[in-house]
């Protein structure tokens, strides 16, 4: 009897074997199903990550290149930022698919393939990924002036010997010299150009500087608003002597007003024409304000010992941080932005 439930037993076993095998080999499909499903997806979303890098910064590229107008070898250069961009799965390809100088906006794909790990077990040997991105140019409308200090318009095509564009009667743009030379603009000049008041400013009490905003920046505007002014000679409070010196050798986006409403300085306001690049070489202000401690910059320009100068060159140039809007207000006055967008359908 022993012998035959020892027996029954063993057989019971082998069937409780056999079965389990049955469950493992029904499973294995679905688990190597949801491998692929974990392990390949997850690959291709890193590509495609990678991808979408390549793409923006392609858009990116392009955009700035057309801002500059040298809208010519836009494949190749989308191309090169593709490839910068090389995801694990294979080598991309950058395509522009859309390009509107006139609207001021370029889309570029990125398209790559990658091997699958698990996938081919159920029949699917690679997958394809994309990425799209989209750019825009344009010259700024609005923000902050990097530096608290407004330039006449009239001084600044004065000085500067800039050429200014119209199109059916109406200023759309300035084109400054290619390596203009630097010029100074004395903050109390009285100018022989019709640009300034009797007094010699164009507000009376007004130097040029701006009510700051945030730090050592002008107020936020746009093209078309009254900004007001700070009255005196000194720089805002905001300012401090390092403010100016960090900004030495560097292009900036200056404001450029057209007029000015002069009811005394303390209460002047200056209306925003638009923004200038301008890269600062040097400053002569009141107090510490010298650039590397040299209080003599105006002088040695010709100027009266006691006034106030600031001296540098107008440029042509791309403006990729985000601090400024584009759009289409008021002329291109040397300065453009260009921004990521999203893409449309």
């Amino acid at each position: 009897m022993q012998r035959l439930t020892d027996r029954l037993r063993r057989l019971r076993a082998t069937a409780d074997r056999g079965a389990s095998a049955v469950m493992v080999g029904l499973l294995a499909v679905p688990l190597f199903a949801v491998a692929a499903l974990a392990v390949d997806i997850a690959a291709l979303h890193a590509d495609k990550q990678i991808l979408q890098t390549g793409a923006d910064a392609a858009a990116l590229a392009v955009a700035q290149d057309c801002a500059r107008d040298e809208c010519t070898g836009t494949d190749a250069t989308a191309e090169e930022m593709a490839d910068a961009n090389t995801p694990l799965g294979g080598d991309p390809t950058a395509t522009i698919t859309t390009l509107d100088t006139a609207a001021g906006v370029v889309t570029v794909r990125t398209d790559s393939s990658r091997n699958h790990f698990f996938a081919p077990v159920i029949g699917e040997d690679e997958g394809a990924v994309a990425a799209v991105a989209t750019a825009k140019w344009g010259h700024p409308t609005a923000g902050a002036g990097m530096l608290p200090y407004i330039l006449s318009y009239c001084e600044v095509v004065h000085q500067a010997g800039a050429v200014e564009v119209y199109e059916d009667g109406a200023l759309v743009g300035v084109d400054f010299p290619q390596d203009a030379e630097p010029v100074t603009f004395e903050f109390t000049k009285t100018s022989d150009s019709d640009c300034t008041g009797p007094s010699g400013n164009v507000l009376p009490g007004g130097f040029g500087w701006l009510e700051g905003s945030e730090g050592c920046t002008g107020p936020v505007g746009s093209v078309g608003d009254w900004v007001p002014s700070s009255p005196g000679e000194s720089p805002p409070n905001e300012c401090d002597p390092s403010d100016f010196d960090d900004m030495l050798g560097e292009t900036i986006l200056i404001p450029i007003f057209s007029e000015e409403n002069a009811s005394g300085g303390a209460n002047g306001e200056y209306r925003l024409l638009g923004f200038a690049a301008f890269t600062l070489i040097g400053y002569d202000f009141t107090g510490q304000y010298h650039s590397d401690g040299d209080s003599k910059l105006c002088k040695n320009e010709g100027l009266d010992p006691s006034a106030r100068c600031l001296r540098g060159t107008f440029e042509h140039f791309v403006d990729a941080t985000g601090g400024f809007e584009l759009g289409t207000d008021g002329p291109q006055l040397g300065a453009a932005v260009v921004e990521l967008t999203l893409t449309e359908d």
